[in-house]
């Protein structure tokens, strides 16, 4: 049987994507998307988490131009494992989302700020 390592979600931004450069020269957008659970609280409240992701180079430019605060984007890609070593010897495991393919769920015109089609970008290519 062959393993399958992918995950897709679906949120709003909390904030406009943002780019920086880091210094060897690579772009990076990081942003957070509020995510809603399908369930609520024991007092009837909703229960969001806020799920960090960051998109490089020319996915970063892509997010920043296609979306903003409060636009609804689904994002896909895979995990990638890191292992850290603490000074103690002992080593954990990290599970780093990689986002290879955006979606913007209603994207906004930032010219004459309208909502307009949806717009599925590939990140892949």
């Amino acid at each position: 049987m062959s393993s399958i390592n992918k995950f897709c979600v679906m949120g709003r931004l909390v904030r406009d994507p943002e780019i920086k450069e880091t210094e060897n020269g690579n772009k990076v957008a990081n942003i957070t998307l509020a995510v809603d659970r399908d369930y609520k609280d024991k007092d009837g409240n909703k229960i969001t988490d806020f799920l960090n992701y960051s998109l490089w180079n020319k996915d970063a430019e892509r997010i920043k131009n296609y979306s903003a605060k409060g636009s609804h984007v689904v994002l896909e890609g895979t995990f990638n494992d890191k292992v850290i070593e603490l000074d103690d010897g002992k080593k954990i495991h990290t599970f780093n989302p990689v986002v290879t393919k955006y979606q913007s769920v209603e994207n906004i015109n930032k010219i004459d700020n309208k909502i307009s089609d949806v717009k599925e970008i590939d990140m892949e290519k």
